[in-house]
């Protein structure tokens, strides 16, 4: 496997990119190398790509129902196979993307102040959907040395008003992949305070050697049967703007007035992303496993030169997803390193206060490009803060 998956004219290189529309590449200026938001610089896997194609090409995009409805069992195919669990398709409802489905199960399963416990730094969606819904978020710090979770903290923080635990595994921004004995944990204290739990798991493909991805509902049975656990092709396969991903429910009550709600209530999958999706969980393994490579080799060499050249930035590399959360504090440059980062060195990361308090002094960098793009970062960053 070499370090250029990708890369060419469908890949990742600037030519290509700089014509893109996405957010990622037309927000800042063309001197700007954007590193922050996680979608990533490779063009979708071509056994997606061939399955749109094939709808354009037959004209199909009326109100096609086929494959909607074999988007769950494909799901449930495929976590039985990469992560040995057997979801039920018939408890599987669709929705639009992972926070569609998380917002959903917020609003339609707590009411407004109620607790939500989020574990921090978090994806800063994470906070908006709790705070625009007129929910309390309950703070539970992972452990700023290894980013491992601990139920003790979990039970201190949690009150008679916290209902839910929004579950990020991998972790994002961290890259953390939480444990068996971590979970066992997480089982025994939302057992006995009668918690649910909205398990994000899209980043579960993409965890690398020596760590295991655990579906939070293959766990202890106190902890599967109050989980809704949400996931979608759209990390894996860089498909996030085709808008499909499906939501096991595995809480009885839960599902009982989920499916009590009108189906519009939920929106629909675009027929282009369940398409897409199909054909990846069906045969997207080859592509897959070459991404994994690349982004191992990615992580491995970005950890190598910090470790070389810029050593006071603390960079524990992620046990999953592409993001590297880097610790910028040795360096004293304010609560938001990567305002210095965009002004001076021109390379947009993700500002870390965007992920809560516990994010000053950190940034967080998308190393899901080509080895050519993720030096041309490292340079600039190097010139910046070696200089400064």
């Amino acid at each position: 496997m070499t370090p250029e998956f990708g890369h060419g004219p469908d890949g990742a290189d600037l030519a290509r990119l700089r014509t893109l529309d996405g957010a990622k590449w037309s927000r800042y200026d063309d001197d700007v190398i954007p590193a922050w938001v996680a979608d990533m610089d490779f063009a979708p896997a071509p056994i997606a790509v061939e399955a749109i194609r094939s709808v354009i090409d037959r004209g199909d995009v009326g109100y096609n129902h086929l494959a909607r409805l074999d988007l769950a069992a494909a799901f449930a195919d495929w976590q039985k196979v990469h992560h040995d669990w057997s979801p039920d398709p018939s408890e599987c409802v669709l929705f639009n993307d992972v926070l569609h489905a998380i917002e959903y199960t917020i609003w339609h399963c707590t009411e407004p102040g109620d607790g939500i416990v989020l574990l921090t730094p978090i994806y800063p969606p994470f906070i908006h959907a709790v705070e625009s819904s007129g929910r309390r978020i309950i703070d539970c710090p992972l452990d700023p040395v290894d980013w491992s979770f601990d139920p003790e903290v979990l039970e201190r923080v949690i009150d008679d008003r916290t209902r839910v635990v929004l579950w990020c595994n991998p972790h994002n921004p961290t890259g953390r992949v939480f444990s068996a004995d971590e979970m066992n944990g997480l089982a025994d204290v939302v057992a006995r305070h009668d918690l649910i739990v909205i398990s994000d798991e899209v980043w579960g493909d993409l965890v690398y050697p020596g760590e295991k991805h655990r579906p939070v509902a293959l766990g202890p049975s106190e902890l599967a049967s109050r989980t809704v656990t949400i996931s979608a092709v759209s990390k894996s396969f860089n498909l996030a703007g085709l808008r499909s991903a499906v939501a096991h429910l595995g809480h009885p009550a839960i599902r009982e007035r989920f499916l009590a709600h009108p189906d519009h209530l939920r929106g629909a999958v675009n027929t282009l992303g369940a398409e897409a999706a199909l054909a990846c969980w069906r045969s997207g393994l080859p592509w897959l496993d070459e991404l994994r490579a690349h982004l191992l080799s990615q992580r491995d060499h970005l950890d190598a030169r910090l470790a070389a050249e810029l050593p006071a930035v603390r960079f524990l590399p992620p046990q999953g997803t592409y993001l590297a959360w880097l610790d910028f504090r040795a360096l004293e440059l304010g609560p938001s390193p990567s305002k210095k980062l965009l002004h001076e060195g021109r390379v947009a990361l993700s500002p870390g206060p965007d992920f809560g308090p516990r994010g000053e002094g950190f940034a967080r960098l998308n190393f899901a490009t080509s080895r050519v793009i993720l030096d041309e970062i490292l340079d600039r960053m190097m010139a910046c803060l070696t200089n400064s």
